[in-house]
């Protein structure tokens, strides 16, 4: 018989895999970008984390997923400025990228 401790890290293990392994849900629902010159761009389901491009400056993004989008001004995702939009929110200004947080 196994003492105890050994069981129970056996058991923590198996549970960090399982954990681990479970695939990262997307946020669903859409985000629409606006450019000052009239394009607009579907983002259906974005997946957490995946950074993807806006329109640059003057543009708009409208949160209609069930999760929060984090802005950034730069094209990658890299700039340490964070300006969440929470679900159903709206913003204006300099859409240079944006991640689904969840």
């Amino acid at each position: 018989m196994r003492p105890i401790p050994a069981i129970s890290a056996a058991t923590a293990a198996v549970a960090l895999a399982l954990a681990c392994a479970t695939p990262a849900a997307a946020a669903p629902g859409i985000v629409r970008l606006f450019s000052p010159d009239g394009q607009s761009r579907l983002i259906t389901d974005p997946q957490p984390n995946q950074c993807h491009p806006g329109f640059g400056p003057n543009s708009g993004l409208l949160n209609r997923t069930s999760g929060t989008i984090l802005v950034f001004p730069d094209s990658n995702c890299r700039t340490r400025v964070f300006d969440p939009v929470e679900p159903g929110g709206t913003k204006q200004g300099n859409i240079g990228s944006f991640l689904a947080l969840n």
